[in-house]
Order: structure tokens, then C-alpha cells, then sequence
């Protein structure tokens, strides 16, 4: 990992100094002995950069540190976060590497006893901290902590993005909002072979267990949290708030919607890879064999959607040759037939694809958190 240097507000290397000199009475000292350090992520976001960070500084639980990881920011960033007068800020500058060694190298300057993420389009709820610290307190046994989360994507807002999840939606349905859950290893990792539901601005951790975990694996410049959770999900040990904690946005240039292809490549990249490691396991591998179905549909659609109808036809065909599934053949062929047949035929997938499939086990353990 490149060497980090933090700096002043003006953007020159500085000599370790967060942006502002503490204060007598904030901070960790004042604050009891549960200290977090947020790290914010951040690449030429200075138009929004700054409600995260307020957020994070406006939380409940006051014991924090909060790190801007500024990676190889050009615009206005460092110029916006110099308005903040708050001694918990700091901002670090680094060369430009991506977002896994961005997270990396603010987890590497933590000085919490747990650290959170939180993406610098996205922002929190001012008791979102509190809240996972009170579940972490309850479950000493308990690695890591994730949210509910609402989202706006444009026009569209989706109040619970965990019941818009096909698979853990079900998992909610005897759990009463503001409670927590204890979601096992092995169930964590069947549903996230299968979707991707948490987010790094919903997730807290025990700094100790992201260590151990080794951290995001910086050769993955998309899908980096999804890796780095199905690696962690094999021995971490989850606990789940059912409470809209965070506010997810997808901006118009998010990587989501600017360079979908990519993203949706190393899906199927990282799936195929779990794939060949769970020979033995076949709960796991049907788990994983759904998602893969799941994503070919996905990545296929975009391309349907935008009237690219050859290369449709060749992701569910190169989906067919690493599942051998035969609904992948099918959909190719529909891929020519008019729209009103097609509906017809998805609605039969879709049936096919839900009616009789087995329930993951769950855990019975079910907590307050209030």
C-alpha cells in the first residue's frame, strides 16, 4: 500500500494534523470510552461530500473521529470541507488508486474500537451510530452491524431498501421495525451469494474483525464490497438493524449508472469464482448458481433495454457456459420474439423461479434495540 500523508485544508502535505486543533471537551476523551472512526471515501464529490460529513458529525454518539479520504481529488473538495469547524474532521489526500485502497488506507489511520462506512453521496440519520453501538453492547458476539437504508434514484424513492431485496425481504417478515437481528455466517453468506444487499454506508465493524478479515482487496476496483463481504460472511459473525438507518443516492454519475457493464462483469467474475471453491457444498452451490442467474438477467436487460440485441443474446450465452442453465438458452431465443410475448414468458420464469424453492434456515434470535 502507497505511503499516506494527511493534509491541511489548502491540499499541501502536512505533518499528521487533522484540519482543525481539538478543542478542550470534544472528542474521545470527553465522550466515555467507545470511540468509532468514520472513513468517507471520496473522488472529485465536492458537490456532495459535504452532507456526508455533516451527518456523521451531527450523530448522536459524539465519540468519533471522522476521515475524508480524498482519492486524487481535481475539484473543490478540500476548499468545501475547510468551511467545517469541527476538530473530529480530518482529511487525508492520497494518489488516486480506486476505492478499496481509498477505504483501506482510512481504516489503516483508525483509532476507534469499531470503524463505519459511509460513501460521501450518501448520508445518515443522526442516531444511526447509537443504535449499532447499542446492538453491538447487547451482542458482544456480534463482528458487524448493518442497517436498513432508503433510497433515492432520481425521481423514484424506495422507503425500506432491505424489503425491496427478493431474498432477505423474506427474512424480515416476522421482524418488527426497530428491532435487530442476529443473521448467522452461514445464512449471511448464502443470501449474499445470491444478491447484494448491504451497503457500506449501512455497516459498522468491530475494528479488530476488519483486520482480520484483511481488508478490501484493492485489485477489485468494482464490486469491492460485495468481495470483501463474502470473504468476511465465511467466519464474521452479523447483526442486522431493521430501522431505515442511512440514506442511500444514486447520483447521475454514480459507477452504477455510468459504467454499469463493468460492475455487472465482475459480478459474474466474482460469483463464478465462488462457484469453483464449493465443490462438496451443494446448498451453496445452488445458492450461488440462482445468483448467477440473476445477474446474467440483469446485465443481459441493460442491453435489451438499449435495443443491443446481439450482445444480449451473448451474455445469456456466456451465462449458459459457465451455469449450463437452460432458462439462459431460452431468454437468448426471446430475445426476438415481440414484447407481449416476452412478458408472458418472463412471468413463467418468474414463477418458476420463486414457486417451491426452499427457505433459508433463520435464526429464531430476535432483539430490541430501543
Amino acid at each position: 500500500m502507497e505511503e499516506i500523508s494527511r493534509t491541511t485544508c489548502n491540499g499541501r502535505p502536512g505533518e499528521g494534523s487533522p484540519l482543525h486543533r481539538p478543542r478542550r471537551g470534544i472528542g474521545r476523551a470527553a465522550q466515555g470510552d467507545v470511540h468509532v472512526t468514520v472513513v468517507i471515501p471520496t473522488y472529485n464529490r465536492g458537490h456532495v461530500v459535504m452532507r456526508a460529513v455533516t451527518s456523521a458529525l451531527a450523530q448522536t454518539h459524539a465519540d468519533l473521529d471522522v476521515l475524508v479520504v480524498d482519492d486524487g481529488s481535481t475539484d473543490d473538495t478540500a476548499d468545501r470541507l475547510k468551511t467545517i469547524e469541527d476538530p473530529r474532521l480530518q482529511y487525508v489526500v492520497r494518489p488516486h488508486a480506486g476505492v478499496s485502497a481509498t477505504r483501506n488506507a482510512g481504516v489503516k489511520l483508525a483509532t476507534g474500537h469499531f470503524v463505519s462506512f459511509l460513501d460521501s453521496d450518501d448520508e445518515w440519520k443522526p442516531h444511526k451510530l447509537e443504535c449499532e453501538l447499542a446492538f453491538f453492547e447487547k451482542h458482544p458476539e456480534v463482528d458487524a452491524v448493518f442497517t436498513d437504508l432508503e433510497k433515492y434514484d432520481g425521481d423514484v424513492f424506495v422507503p425500506s431498501f432491505m424489503r425491496e431485496s427478493p431474498l432477505f425481504s423474506r427474512r424480515l417478515t416476522e421482524v418488527c421495525r426497530g428491532e435487530g437481528i442476529v443473521v448467522p455466517s452461514r445464512e449471511m453468506y448464502l443470501y449474499l451469494l445470491q444478491e447484494v444487499f448491504v451497503k457500506p454506508s449501512a455497516l459498522t465493524m468491530r475494528l479488530e474483525a476488519f483486520r482480520c478479515a484483511g481488508g478490501f482487496d484493492e485489485r477489485w476496483s468494482s464490486s469491492e464490497d460485495w468481495e470483501f463481504l463474502l470473504r468476511f460472511a465465511k467466519w464474521g459473525r452479523f447483526g442486522y438493524i431493521d430501522e431505515p438507518l442511512v440514506i442511500l443516492r444514486i447520483s447521475r454519475d454514480s459507477l452504477h449508472r455510468i459504467d454499469q457493464p463493468r460492475g455487472e462483469t465482475a459480478m459474474l467474475g466474482l460469483l463464478a469464482r465462488e462457484r469453483d471453491a464449493l465443490a462438496g457444498d451443494p446448498q451453496a452451490l445452488a445458492a450461488v448458481r440462482r445468483g448467477l442467474r440473476e445477474r446474467v438477467k440483469q446485465f443481459a436487460w441493460y442491453y435489451e433495454d438499449r435495443r443491443q440485441c446481439a450482445t444480449a443474446i451473448g451474455i445469456y450465452l456466456r451465462g449458459f457456459r459457465l451455469m449450463h442453465d437452460p432458462e439462459l438458452l431460452l431468454r437468448a431465443a426471446a430475445v426476438w420474439l415481440p414484447q407481449a410475448a416476452r412478458d408472458r414468458l418472463g412471468k413463467a420464469f418468474k414463477a418458476r423461479g420463486f414457486a417451491g424453492e426452499p427457505r433459508l434456515r433463520t435464526s429464531s434470535r430476535v432483539s430490541s434495540i430501543r
